[in-house]
């Protein structure tokens, strides 16, 4: 029963260690690429609290989602390599480059409703 016991604190140990691995993954490929939560999110396919949350180490991602974020990171040209309590990252000199220009200011799409506040409506229709 202590034998059973033991292994189970094991097994409970190396999860945990492997979420804090993933959870760090994370956090160094954004920092790299200098990307918001919200935009790993949507690359992935995940909200940005799932993010925050597996950067976090709060929950243990399934295979789809490390799948997806591995899919993501090749495509950027990053690659891990799991080591022995950790992991080693690849990175292409290109990526090196576009982490080191300047942020570019992201243009925010927005769709023109027609009318722009409720004074104006109200406006509109005295006329």
């Amino acid at each position: 029963m202590l034998l059973t016991t033991q292994r189970h604190a094991n097994i409970v140990e190396l999860v945990r260690l492997e979420r804090r691995i993933f959870a760090a993954k994370l956090r160094t490929v954004r920092a790299l690429l200098n990307w918001s939560q919200t935009e790993l999110a949507a690359r992935v396919g995940l909200t940005q609290r799932a993010i925050h949350k597996l950067e976090q180490g709060e929950t243990e991602p399934r295979r789809a989602t490390v799948h997806a974020v591995e899919e993501v990171l090749r495509a950027e040209g990053l690659v891990f390599e799991d080591r022995a309590g950790g992991f080693q990252l690849a990175v292409d000199s290109d990526v090196l480059d576009r982490a080191a220009r300047p942020a570019q200011k992201r243009r925010t799409r927005r769709h023109d409703l027609g009318v722009t506040s409720r004074q104006a409506r109200v406006t509109n229709y005295r006329s």
